[in-house]
């Protein structure tokens, strides 16, 4: 069993396409079905249905696949640590950030990659559940995150601060002279929010519906910069996080009264899995960075 082998079958699983499966391995059709066929052999059951053009796992293959993932993990691992006993800060720094974090993260990332230029980084964004995933998948090394939940094993969090929702507005808008305002008063006020699945805008809507309002949400984002923009050349307001406010010069920020509106935010890991000496120094540069 060849780790090669392990690899074309993990990325067959992920597609379910022979064709597609060799042009992402870099390999013909004929050779990737070849090298799986051996596998099959060798384990002595059959991993794929293979029907027409269509590729389903088998039980086995779906036993089979959670192991092989397993396996290519600790082989990474198993590099990785190499790399930091030589003291070789390169390989990849994947790190996954709810939108939030984006004009906080990108600082740290630039000097980041400026003091470590053998080490490739991967920022991608994304709502907190699949980011989450993809941290459990071994897609991502570490997760930015702001939450209302409680975060569980096998998850550890590491603190990074506490973070109110206000409402902000253009600095020419009429609400723009008030400092605070009651939660109540925010549903007769035309709102530009974040779609659904943004962790800021689930817990908003628990909000609006424990007190029993009907917010008037004229426009949704899935992007806040965008969001923010839109909200500062208008007459719309918007609730969010108030960390994102950083360098808004022209948004004035109102405070939320009436609510508790303040949540935490952590930097999550895996529990007990191996740790890239890249992740521990960004964390600790991050971390400073607040």
């Amino acid at each position: 069993m060849e780790i090669y082998q392990l690899q074309y079958f993990i990325k067959t699983a992920e597609v379910l396409h022979f064709t597609k499966a060799a042009e992402l391995c870099f390999v013909t059709q004929s050779g990737l079905s070849q090298q799986i066929k051996k596998l099959e052999e060798e384990l002595g059951m059959p991993l794929f249905v293979r029907i027409g053009k269509k590729v389903q796992l088998t039980e086995a293959g779906a036993v089979f696949l959670i192991h092989a993932r397993q396996i290519i993990e600790n082989v990474e691992n198993g590099k990785q640590a190499i790399e930091d006993l030589n003291e070789m800060i390169g390989g990849e720094l994947r790190i996954g950030v709810t939108y939030i974090f984006g004009l906080l993260v990108l600082p740290v990332v630039n000097s980041f990659a400026k003091t470590y230029p053998n080490l490739k980084i991967v920022v991608e964004y994304g709502t907190t559940e699949p980011l989450e995933q993809k941290l459990l998948n071994n897609e991502l090394d570490l997760v930015l995150v702001i939450s209302s939940n409680e975060i569980k094993l096998p998850f550890q969090k590491i603190p990074l601060f506490t973070s109110k929702l206000i409402m902000a507005v253009s600095t020419k808008h009429p609400l723009a002279v008030l400092d605070k305002i009651a939660f109540k008063k925010i549903e007769d006020i035309p709102l530009i929010l974040p779609v659904r699945g943004f962790n800021s805008r689930e817990f908003l809507d628990e909000l609006f519906l424990k007190n029993n309002m009907k917010p008037k949400v004229s426009i949704e984002l899935n992007a806040v910069h965008a969001l923010l923009r839109l909200v500062a050349d208008s007459d719309w307001a918007t609730i969010v996080t108030e960390k994102a406010m950083k360098d808004w010069d022209s948004l004035k920020t109102i405070q939320i009264t009436g609510v508790q509106t303040q949540r935490e935010s952590f930097i999550l890991t895996i529990d007990g899995a191996y740790q890239k000496k890249a992740v521990k120094l960004f964390i600790e540069e991050f971390r400073k960075s607040i």
